[in-house]
């Protein structure tokens, strides 16, 4: 799939930079099985963000077929237009909040708050738009593409209601979690243990970890909150594992080995892939 040869070069890349910094653990991670951007690395289309809206790919080509992921930052006190897609889109509220409303009518004091750790889900063909008010904002966008962003003429009149069927939105405290012992879960999309596009939280209860295993594709992690521990190869060694902050985007390579978890503070992931996403645990 095009998105995987992209991600193939992005190892080469993320082995290069973790080679100059000088924390010497870096050099545990073997890149064929895990790399990590930093937010510092990543490629914003505007790189002197002065622009209200910004956007860094990390995966696929949104314009194109196959899976994508993107993040859009957002500067306070701007809407855009009414628009809408031709596939659906799944949105993590990352950073600060957006505003989000729906129908052809741009109407900001309609617009439902959606907070960090919010999930939305844009339905295909329908209109909606979004904005900030006084706070910056950051969305996490995935999907399958084309993911093309569709204006629809502005309208002037007054706002007509919205349309419950064109978005869905789940604020934080309305996500139902799984207690797995070390670590909660739940899936927002799709069925991780199937084949299809997947996108699951998890949060790692402090001083718990995997251990060593591999799965049989690519997933692909965006850091939410806390900090979360990463280690390759088939040696367990907790101690060696490299922290990994908040906003920084990893990938596992599907059928390598890693292990990763908490240490002395809860942490929460996103993950996203085509399934299966199957958990093999390796010998050593």
């Amino acid at each position: 799939m095009p998105h995987q040869i992209i991600l193939r070069s992005l190892a080469f890349i993320g082995a290069a930079c973790g080679v100059m910094t000088a924390n010497n653990a870096v050099a545990q991670i073997d890149p064929k099985a895990v790399v990590y951007q930093t937010p510092d690395q990543f490629k914003w289309r505007d790189p002197t963000n002065q622009a209200t809206t910004n956007q860094a790919i990390l995966v696929g080509d949104p314009n194109k077929q196959g899976l994508y992921l993107y993040l859009n930052t957002f500067k306070p006190n701007r809407f855009g237009n009414a628009h809408y897609h031709p596939n659906d889109r799944y949105i993590m509220v990352v950073s600060g909040a957006g505003w989000r409303g729906t129908g052809t009518v741009v109407d900001p004091a309609h617009s439902t708050r959606v907070p960090k750790g919010a999930f939305m889900v844009d339905h295909a063909l329908k209109p909606h738009w979004d904005g900030t008010k006084e706070e910056t904002g950051a969305y996490l966008i995935s999907g399958l593409g084309p993911a093309t962003n569709i204006e629809i003429p502005k309208e002037s009149g007054p706002y007509r209601g919205g349309d419950p069927a064109a978005a869905t939105i789940k604020m934080p405290n309305q996500i139902e979690w799984k207690d797995n012992g070390g670590n909660l879960t739940t899936n927002l999309v799709g069925d991780p243990s199937k084949p299809g596009l997947y996108v699951q939280m998890l949060t790692w209860k402090k001083n718990n970890n995997s251990r060593p295993h591999f799965h049989p594709n690519d997933r692909y992690i965006y850091v939410l909150s806390g900090t979360w521990w990463l280690n390759t190869g088939t040696n367990y060694d907790m101690g060696k594992a490299v922290a990994v902050k908040e906003g920084t985007f990893v990938t596992h390579f599907g059928k390598q080995v890693h292990y990763d978890g908490a240490k002395d503070e809860e942490t929460t992931i996103i993950v996203i892939g085509d399934g299966p996403a199957t958990t093999t645990q390796a010998a050593n």
